[in-house]
C-alpha cells in the first residue's frame, strides 16, 4: 500500500497534498483497495468515488442485525455450520434484508459480489478493504472486523495509525 501520512509536527511546506496512488503492496495490478478509517465514534469509508461515514451506534445496530440473521437460521445451518455454510447463508439473505440497506455490511457484500461476478472479471478490477486503525478506534475496528469476517470472505489488510495522522490522498486511477 502506498500513501503519505502527515502528522502535526510535519512542517507546513511539506504538508502540500499530492495526488498519489493507493495500492496494496504485493497485490496483482488489478486489485484496488478501499480504505476504512476506524476512529473513535465512527468509521469513515474512502471508496475512491467519495466518502461515507458510519457512526458507532449504527455499526452496533448492524452487528446486532447480522447476529439475529444467523440466529434465525441456526436451525437450518445445524449445530456446527462451516464457515462456507454461514457465508452462503449471508450471501442469500443480505440482498433482501431491508434493515441493512445503505449499511457498511451491504457495501462490503456488494463489493464482494462485484469481485466475484463475470461483469467485473471483464474490467479486471477487484476491491478489498484496508482498515486504518487509530488508537481511539479499537471499538469500531472490532465491529467492522466482525461484520467483514461474518458476512464476507474479502481479504482484509490492517494498518495501525497514530493519533494526529491524516490521510491526504486522491487516487490517480479512480480506484483508490
Amino acid at each position: 500500500m502506498t500513501f503519505v501520512l502527515f502528522n502535526e509536527t510535519t512542517p507546513a511546506e511539506a504538508r502540500k497534498e499530492e495526488k498519489i496512488e493507493v495500492r496494496w503492496s504485493g497485490a496483482p495490478p488489478h486489485v484496488r483497495p478501499f480504505l476504512v478509517e476506524c476512529r473513535n465514534n465512527l468509521v469513515r469509508l474512502h471508496t475512491g468515488r467519495g466518502e461515507r461515514v458510519f457512526p458507532l451506534d449504527v455499526l452496533k445496530r448492524e452487528v446486532a442485525i447480522v447476529k439475529q440473521m444467523r440466529e434465525a437460521r441456526s436451525g437450518e445451518l445445524g449445530p456446527a455450520p462451516t464457515r462456507n455454510q454461514v457465508w452462503l447463508m449471508y450471501k442469500m439473505q443480505l440482498p433482501g434484508e431491508g434493515r441493512l440497506f445503505g449499511s457498511f455490511t451491504r457495501f462490503a457484500h456488494d463489493i464482494e459480489v462485484s469481485n466475484l461476478s463475470g461483469e467485473n472479471r471483464r474490467r479486471q478490477i477487484e476491491r478489498y478493504p484496508i482498515l486504518l486503525v487509530y488508537p481511539d478506534g479499537l471499538e469500531t475496528y472490532e465491529l467492522v472486523s466482525f461484520l467483514l469476517d461474518s458476512t464476507t470472505r474479502l481479504a482484509t489488510g490492517v494498518e495501525p495509525m497514530l493519533q494526529g495522522w491524516s490521510l491526504p490522498y486522491i487516487s490517480k486511477n479512480g480506484g483508490g
